[in-house]
């Protein structure tokens, strides 16, 4: 995968005051650099439709710290404070045997999505008080959209020919073996929470891949 240049991560992101160990130098540069990529998408994308884009703050961290949203570790975004935590060892990619940078840009991407999902309004009915059904099936469209996003801004990269096919190959592994029908998943997630099957996330990734805005990511209104 080769990238432009961006800006370094304490250029495009805030440090955690806790933090022990932010990573080694190429993870740092390399989510330095995905930053910056989705910065000029969603910005260009904010600017088309009349609205400015507020970029999230990005915060490096090891095992655990504490935020606006709680106690978290591994990757999350947090809607209160509009900051993305990651841990640069990636935790979760390593129980899954993943490795690959495209990988990591595209843990980073879909957190940025949720960004997206935050600061835009997308439409998502709100679930009625004490429906969990209709809770879980809200958090899968939410996370089937933030799949949907990153493969906007994958489209962006690689319309800009920074993109190889083993990159959206290893996209797709990745989006695969994260699906809520991996045996390896069934004890790690949450039941009250849904990401989406092995199909949907790969199907919901492939329509951003082909199209060109927000709308096409309508997971709300489109069958999941």
């Amino acid at each position: 995968m080769a990238w432009l240049h961006g800006p370094t991560i304490c250029e495009a992101a805030e440090a955690a005051p806790t933090a022990a160990n932010a990573g080694d130098d190429d993870v740092k540069h390399l989510l330095s650099v995905v930053l910056a990529e989705t910065e000029d998408f969603w910005g260009a994308t904010f600017k088309a439709g009349g609205s400015t884009y507020e970029e999230p703050k990005l915060v490096l961290f090891t095992g655990f710290i504490a935020t606006a949203c709680g106690s978290i570790s591994g990757t999350s975004y947090c809607a209160a404070d509009h900051r993305i935590y990651l841990d640069p060892a990636f935790p979760e990619l390593r129980v899954i045997g993943s490795t690959g940078d495209f990988a990591k840009a595209l843990i980073l991407a879909r957190e940025v999505g949720h960004h997206v999902q935050n600061i835009s309004g997308v439409p998502h009915p709100d679930a009625p008080d004490g429906d969990q059904q209709a809770a879980i099936i809200r958090s899968e469209q939410g996370e089937l959209q933030a799949d949907c996003f990153a493969g906007l801004w994958s489209r962006y990269v690689q319309d800009q020919h920074l993109l190889e096919d083993t990159d959206l190959t290893q996209a797709r592994g990745l989006l695969r073996a994260l699906g809520d029908d991996q045996p390896a998943n069934a004890s790690r997630n949450s039941p009250a929470k849904r990401y989406g099957t092995s199909q949907q996330r790969v199907r919901w990734f492939d329509r951003g891949l082909a199209g060109r805005a927000i709308a096409d990511c309508n997971t709300s209104a489109d069958p999941l």
